[in-house]
């Protein structure tokens, strides 16, 4: 089973070139003026554009959750939790085109 997410008008904030695949962290804007802006980093094997550039990406997603233990300091007790990590594969990125009022009514 594969998760297929989509991104609209999320902004490169940066990216690099590892290994053979290019690593993007995009910016998706926040929902209001009390919120950050939500980031996340997919991998792709082109480039997906410049630094602020605003595009709509489809990607794969996939993830691992590993158990790791610990030892409680208060109680010296074992305990376990669970570390999750979650990947984005790019499948098809475009530049994102706005709607203005005056298209959309169109």
């Amino acid at each position: 089973m594969s998760v297929t997410v989509k991104f609209s008008g999320v902004r490169i904030e940066k990216s690099e070139f590892y290994q053979q695949k290019h690593y993007t962290v995009l910016a998706a804007p926040a929902p209001d003026a009390f919120s950050f802006p939500s980031k996340y980093r997919v991998t792709s094997d082109k480039p997906l554009g410049n630094q602020g550039t605003v595009l709509d990406v489809e990607c794969t997603m996939r993830g691992v959750v590993r158990p790791k233990s610990f030892v409680d300091k208060q109680t010296g007790q074992q305990k376990s939790y669970d570390e999750c990590d979650v990947y984005f594969d790019v499948q098809h990125s475009q530049l994102h085109v706005a709607l203005t009022p005056l298209a959309a009514a169109k």
